[in-house]
């Protein structure tokens, strides 16, 4: 097992353990974690195809450059550098501006989903 890994599995599974982690998962039904977990998943799909659709890359690409749930990074940011850098050309400022609305899209939507998820 490669290094980055193992501590990738380490520190999901410390940050699963954490109480305050549990606090927040406790706070939906397995139903509602459920509902909130497919929307999720809607709403990154729906961004990775609109960026590889702004920037013309395939969707392997820019599905690999998202970070993982739970990660405090900028899913934008994070897929525009991983693009610049295989492609070896910059994102234009045009390209950069469709893919933070794509963001705030994915943002609202998971919000939203959210806000439903509480309610059912």
């Amino acid at each position: 097992m490669r290094p980055q890994r193992l501590f990738s599995g380490l520190l999901l599974t410390f940050l699963w353990l954490s109480p305050a982690l549990q606090a927040a998962e406790e706070a939906f039904s397995p139903v509602q974690a459920a509902y909130l977990q497919a929307e999720t998943r809607k709403a990154d799909e729906r961004f990775i195809a609109e960026v590889a659709r702004i920037t013309a890359s395939p969707l392997p690409v820019v599905r690999r450059a998202m970070p993982p749930e739970g990660r405090i990074t900028d899913p934008a940011a994070r897929v525009i550098a991983s693009i610049e850098a295989q492609r070896k050309i910059a994102v234009s400022d045009a390209q950069r501006s469709l893919i933070a609305n794509a963001e705030q899209q994915r943002r609202l939507a998971i919000t939203n989903a959210r806000a439903v998820a509480r309610k059912r």
